[in-house]
């Protein structure tokens, strides 16, 4: 009884600290993903006239910090619960 107790805890804290964050490997799929939008000719979300730099993959960068990205991630626990995580609310360094 207690073992299930403190596992469903442990589960519960570890998913409410990656609510509202990325993973390494979801960065960098969203990144990938907007930098061949924007190849293909897609506009960019931001104004690029003050940017250093003015490749597609900095301009997908800038577009992830700035938050205007309208894209969502799905996230599949092992437990089989599925998780929408709106890339405009997450924290992103």
């Amino acid at each position: 009884m207690f073992r299930e107790c403190l596992s469903v805890s442990i589960n519960k804290i570890f998913e409410d600290s990656w609510k509202n964050r990325l993973t390494k490997y979801e960065i960098a799929r969203i990144i990938s993903a907007r930098a061949l939008q924007l190849a293909m000719g897609a506009s960019p979300l931001i104004d690029t006239n003050n940017l250093p730099f003015n490749d597609v993959i900095s301009i997908a960068e800038e577009e992830l910090k700035r938050g205007v990205l309208p894209i969502t991630v799905r996230r599949v626990y092992p437990n089989g619960k599925i998780e929408l995580v709106s890339v405009k609310k997450v924290e992103f360094k």
